[in-house]
């Protein structure tokens, strides 16, 4: 009986070491393969023949559960880490997306603000085309306006005190235009258009009570106004303008 037991020690041994580990290379959805035994060490016995086999079968099924509980420790410490190092990647990704999308609207909105500008100065263009037109349609002769002075040579049809008021302002504003030059176009320009505006609206109330005779002078007078609106424009532009020394 004794001699048999180093025989059957070997068949336990050849038997538990082909069946005891095999190496799962089946990816876990990170890159890392799982050690695991395809089965028991003492399957397919249910029993061990002996005392020996029995101790025998013991310490292997203990040596195999603490290598096994290595094995898991250090790969859970590996998908742990591996987990914890995509983690740093997604706040570093989510930082860098959020950097990236609020300079992506930056520059959408400094690219709006490029285009309202761009239209602002477009739309400035235009009107500026559009009064230069209106200027030199109207524009005044030197009978009409003094260029070099600023005095206006008022029609007839205006010389009565009724308008007095528009005509003492309008001058005063006209002449300080042509004295000071680029420094009073501003304030000066748009004051003369709402003293003309004002004259023309009065013209406007005095022509449909008038006589119908006289509708055309008030026509010609509405003009004559436009003319004195638009002189700053005409004098801003350095056009050449008509003098009596031109004559």
């Amino acid at each position: 009986m004794r001699n048999s037991l180093p025989m059957i020690a070997v068949a336990i041994v050849s038997m538990i070491s082909p069946v005891s580990f095999a190496q799962d290379s089946s990816p876990t959805g990170y890159g890392i393969g799982v050690s695991r035994r395809f089965a028991p060490p003492e399957a397919p016995h249910r029993h061990s023949s002996t005392v020996f086999e029995g101790v025998l079968r013991g310490k292997a099924a203990l040596v195999t559960a603490a290598g096994e509980y290595m094995v898991d420790d250090a790969q859970a410490e590996i998908l742990w880490q591996h987990a914890e190092s995509m983690s740093y990647d997604n706040e570093l990704k989510k930082t860098a997306t959020a950097l990236n999308r609020k300079k992506m609207l930056n520059d959408f909105q400094d690219y709006e603000l490029q285009r309202r500008m761009q239209r602002k100065e477009r739309s400035k263009q235009l009107w500026q085309e559009k009064y230069m037109e209106l200027a030199r349609t109207y524009r005044l002769n030197e009978y009409q306006l003094n260029w070099e002075t600023g005095a206006i040579y008022w029609p007839a049809l205006v010389s009565n005190p009724r308008y007095a008021g528009y005509r003492q302002r309008l001058e005063v504003l006209t002449q300080r235009v042509v004295q000071n030059g680029p420094s009073s176009y501003g304030y000066d320009s748009e004051e003369i258009a709402r003293v003309c505006r004002d004259f023309r609206n009065q013209l406007k109330i005095d022509a449909s009570a008038d006589h119908p005779s006289t509708r055309q002078e008030y026509s010609d007078m509405q003009r004559f106004l436009l003319g004195i609106k638009y002189a700053p424009l005409l004098l801003e532009s350095g056009e050449p303008l008509p003098t009596l020394a031109m004559r």
